[in-house]
C-alpha cells in the first residue's frame, strides 16, 4: 500500500470506529436484491449453468437445529476441526443487518471476529445473543425463516471449502442443537470499501475522493486474484454479488473479497429443466443478462468488477448521473438499452480494461486471469503515486 494511503490511516481511525458491513449506501440500494490494454483474446468458453440448490421438502419442514444438513455440517466441522463451541464466543455489539442476516462483533478466545446469524433479531434477541451458553436459555433464531437458515448453512458449507489469501477468512461455525447457526469469520478493522470512501470524503469535507492509481491497481489485483481462484476451480464458484460493500480492508489497507452468501457452484454440463435467472444481487452492479433474467455464467462477476473499477478509480458511484435510484438502470436494461458509466471520470490507464469488463456481450469480457495478467503488467510499470483529488 502506497504512502498516500498509509498516511490516511491514523486520521481515518480518529474519525470513526470501523465496523464490518456498515455502509453509507441507502437502504433502498442495500436491500435491492431481487490500459492498460485488455482486449480479450482468450477463447470464448461455453455457458456455465448452475447446479440447482438442495431442494426443500414440499412440507416446508422446520430447518431448525435438527435439520439433516446441519447435522452433516456439524460432523464435517468436527472432523475438519473448524467447529466452534458457543461458550467460546463472547458476542458483542451488533455491526449491521440486512433483510436476511445480522452481523455481530465477537471475541473468540481473545481474537476479534465477526459472527453472522440468519434473520433479523429484535433488540431482546440481540441481548440474549450476548449471553454465554451456560447463562442463556435455549435460543431459537427468531425472525429467521427456513430459507434464511438454509442459505446460511449453504454459505458455511461453501466457505469451509475455500481458502485463499484474498478472501475473507472463514474461521468456523457454531452448529449446536437448540442454538442459532453462526458463521464465524475474521474481523477486518477498516470495514468495507464503501464506508472507507465515505469516511475519506467526510474527513476532507469533499464530495469526491479517490486513492492514487497505485493503490487502485493493488486493490484491482486482489479482486482479480480472488475471482481467478473462484472461477478456475474444478467446480467453478461465482460470487454473484460483487460490490464495494462486499470488499473489506485489513489494518494495512489490503483488500479482501467477502460475503459469499449469494455465490453458487457451477458446472459446464447443461442442467435439464433448470434455468439460472436474474434478480439476484444489487441492481447498480448487476450485469445486463441478470437484469433480463437470461442464462448467465461467471462473466457476471467480471461485469460487476468493471463497475467496481469505476468506483475505485473515480470516487463516484456507477451511474451517479442517473440519480440515486438504481432501479432506473435496471429498467433501462430490461428495455434493451445499454447504460454505462463515463470512463473519462477515471484514471486514463484503467479506462480500456474497465470498458472491456463491462461489455454488453459477456463473451467479449475478459476472464479474471486476463485481468490479473493486465494488472500485474501495469503494476510492474510502477505508476506514479500522486494522490488524486478530482
Amino acid at each position: 500500500m502506497s504512502p498516500c494511503a498509509v498516511e490516511d490511516v491514523a486520521a481515518w481511525q480518529k474519525d470513526s470506529t470501523p465496523v464490518k458491513g456498515w455502509s453509507s449506501a441507502s437502504m433502498d440500494e442495500q436491500d435491492a436484491v431481487s490500459t492498460l490494454d485488455c482486449t480479450p483474446n482468450s477463447q470464448i468458453v461455453p455457458d456455465l449453468h448452475f447446479l440447482p440448490p438442495t431442494a426443500v421438502t414440499s412440507s416446508m419442514r422446520k430447518l431448525g437445529p435438527d435439520s439433516a444438513q446441519q447435522r452433516r455440517l456439524a460432523l464435517r466441522a468436527r472432523d475438519s476441526d473448524w467447529k466452534i463451541r458457543r461458550e467460546d464466543l463472547e458476542i458483542g455489539k451488533e455491526l449491521s443487518r440486512t433483510l436476511h442476516s445480522t452481523l455481530y462483533m465477537a471475541d473468540w478466545k481473545g481474537t476479534a471476529v465477526v459472527v453472522k446469524c440468519a434473520g433479523l433479531h429484535a433488540r431482546e434477541m440481540s441481548e440474549r445473543m450476548r449471553k454465554s451458553e451456560s447463562q442463556a436459555e435455549t435460543l431459537e433464531a427468531q425472525g429467521a425463516s427456513d430459507s434464511m437458515v438454509q442459505d446460511l448453512l449453504q454459505e458455511i458449507q461453501m466457505l469451509s471449502q475455500l481458502r485463499h489469501p484474498d478472501l475473507v477468512m472463514f474461521l468456523g461455525a457454531c452448529l449446536e442443537k437448540h442454538q442459532p447457526v453462526m458463521c464465524v469469520t475474521e474481523f477486518l478493522p477498516h470495514g468495507d470499501l464503501d464506508r472507507f470512501y465515505f469516511l475519506q470524503r467526510k474527513r476532507r469535507d469533499g464530495a469526491i475522493w479517490r486513492p492514487c492509481l497505485k493503490d487502485v491497481l493493488e486493490w484491482c489485483s486482489a479482486i482479480a486474484r480472488a475471482l481467478s481462484f473462484l472461477h478456475n476451480r474444478d467446480v467453478p464458484v461465482i460470487h454473484r454479488d460483487l460490490k464495494p460493500m462486499n470488499l473489506f480492508l485489513t489494518g494495512c489497507l489490503q483488500l479482501k473479497v467477502g460475503d459469499l452468501g449469494s455465490s453458487r457452484r457451477a458446472t459446464r454440463e447443461v442442467m435439464d429443466g433448470f434455468k439460472m435467472t436474474g434478480g439476484l444481487g444489487t441492481w447498480r452492479y448487476m450485469a445486463p443478462e441478470m437484469a433480463r433474467h437470461e442464462h448467465y455464467n461467471e462473466k457476471v462477476d467480471i461485469y460487476a468488477f468493471g463497475l467496481i473499477m469505476y468506483f475505485m478509480s473515480s470516487g463516484r458511484m456507477p451511474f451517479h448521473q442517473r440519480g440515486a435510484d438504481p432501479k432506473v438502470i435496471l429498467d433501462e436494461f430490461t428495455r434493451g438499452k445499454k447504460p454505462r458509466p463515463t470512463p473519462s471520470d477515471c484514471y486514463a490507464q484503467l479506462r480500456p480494461v474497465m470498458v472491456s469488463a463491462w461489455q454488453e456481450d459477456f463473451r467479449l469480457r475478459p476472464t479474471a486471469q486476463d485481468l490479473l495478467t493486465t494488472f500485474n503488467s501495469g503494476a510492474s510499470k510502477k505508476p506514479t503515486c500522486g494522490c488524486g483529488q478530482m
